[in-house]
Protein backbone atom coordinates (compact mmCIF):
# COMPACT_ATOMS: atom_id res chain seq x y z
CA UNK A 1 0.00 0.00 0.00
CA UNK A 2 2.93 2.49 0.79
CA UNK A 3 4.51 1.82 -2.61
CA UNK A 4 1.30 2.67 -3.86
CA UNK A 5 1.45 5.63 -2.71
CA UNK A 6 4.53 6.59 -3.73
CA UNK A 7 3.58 5.47 -7.03
CA UNK A 8 0.80 8.24 -6.92
CA UNK A 9 2.49 11.05 -5.69
CA UNK A 10 5.30 10.59 -8.46
CA UNK A 11 2.80 10.84 -11.30
CA UNK A 12 1.54 13.91 -9.90
CA UNK A 13 4.49 15.48 -9.90
CA UNK A 14 5.47 14.53 -12.95
CA UNK A 15 2.21 15.85 -14.32
CA UNK A 16 2.78 19.32 -12.34
CA UNK A 17 6.17 19.87 -14.21
CA UNK A 18 4.51 19.31 -17.50
CA UNK A 19 2.00 21.53 -16.66
CA UNK A 20 4.07 24.23 -15.27
CA UNK A 21 7.58 23.74 -17.21
CA UNK A 22 5.99 22.59 -20.39
CA UNK A 23 3.03 24.09 -21.80
CA UNK A 24 3.84 28.12 -20.68
CA UNK A 25 7.00 27.24 -23.31
CA UNK A 26 4.59 26.23 -25.62
CA UNK A 27 3.64 28.66 -28.58
CA UNK A 28 0.19 27.50 -28.66
CA UNK A 29 -0.48 28.55 -25.29
CA UNK A 30 0.31 31.99 -25.61
CA UNK A 31 -2.13 34.19 -26.17
CA UNK A 32 0.09 36.59 -28.63
CA UNK A 33 -0.14 39.69 -30.22
CA UNK A 34 -2.43 41.97 -32.35
CA UNK A 35 -1.79 43.75 -35.84
CA UNK A 36 -4.61 46.23 -37.09
CA UNK A 37 -3.34 47.30 -40.57
CA UNK A 38 -4.20 50.94 -41.34
CA UNK A 39 -4.75 52.66 -44.79
CA UNK A 40 -4.52 56.07 -45.38
CA UNK A 41 -6.46 58.69 -47.87
CA UNK A 42 -9.08 56.51 -49.16
CA UNK A 43 -7.17 55.62 -52.28
CA UNK A 44 -8.26 53.21 -55.36
CA UNK A 45 -5.62 50.81 -54.71
CA UNK A 46 -6.83 49.93 -51.03
CA UNK A 47 -10.29 48.89 -52.67
CA UNK A 48 -9.10 47.22 -55.47
CA UNK A 49 -6.07 45.48 -54.25
CA UNK A 50 -5.78 45.63 -50.25
CA UNK A 51 -9.47 44.79 -50.25
CA UNK A 52 -9.41 41.93 -52.65
CA UNK A 53 -6.28 40.57 -50.84
CA UNK A 54 -7.42 40.78 -47.16
CA UNK A 55 -10.81 39.12 -48.19
CA UNK A 56 -8.89 35.90 -48.71
CA UNK A 57 -8.39 35.26 -45.30
CA UNK A 58 -11.06 37.19 -43.84
CA UNK A 59 -9.30 40.04 -42.91
CA UNK A 60 -10.51 43.84 -41.81
CA UNK A 61 -8.85 46.60 -41.66
CA UNK A 62 -9.12 50.07 -40.90
CA UNK A 63 -9.77 52.72 -43.68
CA UNK A 64 -9.06 56.45 -42.97
CA UNK A 65 -11.02 58.59 -45.49
CA UNK A 66 -10.55 62.33 -46.43
CA UNK A 67 -14.60 64.03 -46.22
CA UNK A 68 -14.08 66.72 -48.68
CA UNK A 69 -11.77 65.14 -51.21
CA UNK A 70 -13.20 63.12 -54.69
CA UNK A 71 -11.67 62.32 -58.04
CA UNK A 72 -7.74 62.60 -57.41
CA UNK A 73 -5.42 62.75 -54.35
CA UNK A 74 -1.79 63.91 -55.09
CA UNK A 75 -1.64 62.24 -58.59
CA UNK A 76 -3.67 58.89 -57.00
CA UNK A 77 -7.02 58.22 -57.67
CA UNK A 78 -9.61 57.95 -54.88
CA UNK A 79 -11.81 55.27 -54.04
CA UNK A 80 -15.94 56.45 -54.56
CA UNK A 81 -17.43 56.43 -50.88
CA UNK A 82 -20.26 53.79 -52.21
CA UNK A 83 -16.84 51.40 -52.55
CA UNK A 84 -16.10 52.27 -49.02
CA UNK A 85 -18.96 51.37 -47.57
CA UNK A 86 -18.71 47.69 -49.38
CA UNK A 87 -15.64 47.70 -47.41
CA UNK A 88 -17.61 48.74 -43.98
CA UNK A 89 -20.40 46.41 -44.70
CA UNK A 90 -17.52 43.60 -44.72
CA UNK A 91 -16.49 44.43 -41.48
CA UNK A 92 -13.78 47.58 -42.32
CA UNK A 93 -13.46 49.91 -39.81
CA UNK A 94 -13.44 53.53 -41.44
CA UNK A 95 -12.08 56.14 -39.48
CA UNK A 96 -11.34 60.12 -40.49
CA UNK A 97 -9.02 61.92 -42.00
CA UNK A 98 -9.68 65.30 -42.02
CA UNK A 99 -11.43 67.12 -44.38
CA UNK A 100 -8.69 67.92 -47.09
CA UNK A 101 -5.38 67.00 -45.07
CA UNK A 102 -4.43 69.93 -43.77
CA UNK A 103 -1.67 69.59 -41.19
CA UNK A 104 -3.50 70.91 -37.88
CA UNK A 105 -0.08 71.36 -36.38
CA UNK A 106 -0.17 75.07 -39.00
CA UNK A 107 -3.73 76.00 -38.90
CA UNK A 108 -6.19 78.15 -37.04
CA UNK A 109 -7.70 77.09 -33.62
CA UNK A 110 -11.01 77.36 -35.43
CA UNK A 111 -9.81 75.95 -38.42
CA UNK A 112 -8.66 72.37 -36.12
CA UNK A 113 -11.99 72.19 -34.80
CA UNK A 114 -13.87 72.15 -38.65
CA UNK A 115 -11.23 69.81 -39.29
CA UNK A 116 -12.14 67.50 -36.78
CA UNK A 117 -15.46 67.78 -35.99
CA UNK A 118 -16.84 68.64 -39.74
CA UNK A 119 -15.09 65.42 -41.27
CA UNK A 120 -16.78 63.42 -38.68
CA UNK A 121 -20.03 65.15 -39.78
CA UNK A 122 -20.03 64.55 -43.24
CA UNK A 123 -18.63 61.02 -42.98
CA UNK A 124 -21.67 60.00 -40.48
CA UNK A 125 -23.87 61.56 -43.12
CA UNK A 126 -22.56 59.40 -45.82
CA UNK A 127 -23.87 56.42 -43.31
CA UNK A 128 -20.12 55.79 -41.61
CA UNK A 129 -19.48 54.93 -38.44
CA UNK A 130 -16.63 56.92 -37.30
CA UNK A 131 -14.70 56.60 -34.03
CA UNK A 132 -11.04 56.76 -34.80
CA UNK A 133 -9.11 59.53 -36.75
CA UNK A 134 -5.40 59.64 -38.38
CA UNK A 135 -3.69 63.03 -38.22
CA UNK A 136 -2.69 63.90 -42.03
CA UNK A 137 1.26 63.42 -41.85
CA UNK A 138 1.08 62.11 -38.83
CA UNK A 139 1.68 65.76 -37.38
CA UNK A 140 -0.22 66.76 -33.86
CA UNK A 141 0.39 68.67 -31.04
CA UNK A 142 -1.85 68.64 -27.49
CA UNK A 143 -4.34 71.57 -28.77
CA UNK A 144 -4.94 68.84 -31.50
CA UNK A 145 -5.03 66.20 -29.14
CA UNK A 146 -7.71 67.94 -26.43
CA UNK A 147 -9.82 69.24 -29.33
CA UNK A 148 -9.93 65.13 -30.81
CA UNK A 149 -11.19 63.91 -27.52
CA UNK A 150 -14.26 65.44 -27.98
CA UNK A 151 -15.10 63.90 -31.24
CA UNK A 152 -13.44 60.56 -31.48
CA UNK A 153 -12.42 57.64 -29.22
CA UNK A 154 -9.01 57.27 -30.67
CA UNK A 155 -6.50 58.79 -33.16
CA UNK A 156 -3.59 57.61 -34.63
CA UNK A 157 -0.47 59.93 -35.33
CA UNK A 158 3.10 59.35 -36.13
CA UNK A 159 4.41 57.73 -33.38
CA UNK A 160 6.74 54.73 -34.34
CA UNK A 161 6.64 51.81 -32.18
CA UNK A 162 4.13 49.07 -30.34
CA UNK A 163 1.37 49.22 -27.90
CA UNK A 164 0.72 47.76 -25.35
CA UNK A 165 -2.49 45.42 -25.47
CA UNK A 166 -3.77 45.56 -21.80
CA UNK A 167 -3.37 49.51 -21.18
CA UNK A 168 -2.69 51.27 -24.91
CA UNK A 169 -3.27 55.39 -25.20
CA UNK A 170 -6.05 55.76 -27.80
CA UNK A 171 -4.87 59.01 -28.73
CA UNK A 172 -0.99 58.67 -29.19
CA UNK A 173 -1.04 55.36 -30.81
CA UNK A 174 1.86 54.01 -32.70
CA UNK A 175 2.15 53.04 -35.32
CA UNK A 176 5.37 51.17 -37.93
CA UNK A 177 5.11 53.23 -41.12
CA UNK A 178 4.98 50.90 -44.33
CA UNK A 179 7.03 52.94 -47.10
CA UNK A 180 8.42 51.68 -50.40
CA UNK A 181 11.74 50.99 -48.74
CA UNK A 182 11.19 48.62 -46.23
CA UNK A 183 10.63 44.71 -47.34
CA UNK A 184 7.99 42.26 -46.53
CA UNK A 185 10.75 40.15 -44.66
CA UNK A 186 11.15 43.09 -42.50
CA UNK A 187 8.11 44.08 -42.18
CA UNK A 188 7.13 40.05 -40.79
CA UNK A 189 9.99 40.62 -38.59
CA UNK A 190 7.59 43.08 -36.84
CA UNK A 191 4.98 40.89 -36.86
CA UNK A 192 6.69 38.18 -35.50
CA UNK A 193 7.89 40.52 -32.91
CA UNK A 194 4.44 42.01 -32.38
CA UNK A 195 3.42 37.98 -31.75
CA UNK A 196 6.12 36.49 -29.68
CA UNK A 197 6.01 39.48 -27.23
CA UNK A 198 2.28 40.01 -26.94
CA UNK A 199 1.89 43.10 -28.05
CA UNK A 200 -0.35 45.27 -30.66
CA UNK A 201 1.28 46.31 -33.87
CA UNK A 202 -0.47 48.79 -36.27
CA UNK A 203 0.57 49.04 -40.03
CA UNK A 204 0.11 52.12 -41.67
CA UNK A 205 -0.09 51.98 -45.65
CA UNK A 206 -0.89 54.28 -48.12
CA UNK A 207 -0.55 53.29 -51.86
CA UNK A 208 -0.44 49.50 -53.11
CA UNK A 209 0.94 49.52 -55.96
CA UNK A 210 4.23 50.86 -58.33
CA UNK A 211 4.92 54.10 -57.65
CA UNK A 212 7.94 56.45 -57.21
CA UNK A 213 7.31 58.36 -53.67
CA UNK A 214 8.16 56.96 -50.50
CA UNK A 215 4.65 55.94 -49.78
CA UNK A 216 4.26 53.44 -52.50
CA UNK A 217 4.55 49.49 -51.54
CA UNK A 218 4.23 47.15 -54.39
CA UNK A 219 1.80 44.57 -54.34
CA UNK A 220 3.36 41.80 -54.62
CA UNK A 221 5.26 42.89 -51.11
CA UNK A 222 1.76 43.80 -49.80
CA UNK A 223 0.77 39.63 -50.49
CA UNK A 224 4.07 38.33 -48.83
CA UNK A 225 2.99 40.49 -46.01
CA UNK A 226 -0.84 38.91 -45.84
CA UNK A 227 0.92 35.80 -46.34
CA UNK A 228 3.20 36.24 -43.31
CA UNK A 229 0.19 37.05 -40.71
CA UNK A 230 -1.59 33.99 -42.06
CA UNK A 231 1.57 31.58 -41.59
CA UNK A 232 1.91 33.80 -38.19
CA UNK A 233 -1.48 33.28 -37.07
CA UNK A 234 -1.53 36.41 -35.33
CA UNK A 235 -4.85 37.94 -34.25
CA UNK A 236 -5.79 41.05 -37.26
CA UNK A 237 -7.69 43.26 -35.58
CA UNK A 238 -9.37 46.46 -36.33
CA UNK A 239 -8.56 50.05 -33.93
CA UNK A 240 -12.44 49.84 -33.27
CA UNK A 241 -12.11 46.34 -32.03
CA UNK A 242 -9.61 46.59 -30.12
CA UNK A 243 -11.13 49.65 -28.16
CA UNK A 244 -14.84 48.31 -27.78
CA UNK A 245 -12.47 45.03 -26.36
CA UNK A 246 -10.77 47.59 -24.11
CA UNK A 247 -13.78 48.97 -22.72
CA UNK A 248 -15.50 45.55 -22.52
CA UNK A 249 -12.66 44.80 -19.84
Amino acid sequence: MKKQIIRISGAALILLLFLFYIFPNNPTNSEGGIVTLTFDDGLKSQYEVVFKEMQKYNYKGTLFLLAEWDGLFEGRELMTFEEAKEMQNSGWEIGSHTLDHLSLTTISDDKIIEELERSKEILEKEGFEIKTIAFPYGIYNEKVIEETKKYYSASRPMEEGFNSIENPNFYHLKSKWVLKKHSSQEICFWIKKANKEEVWLILTFHNIGEGKTPWDFSEQKFKEVIECINKEGIKVKTIKEVLENEKRN
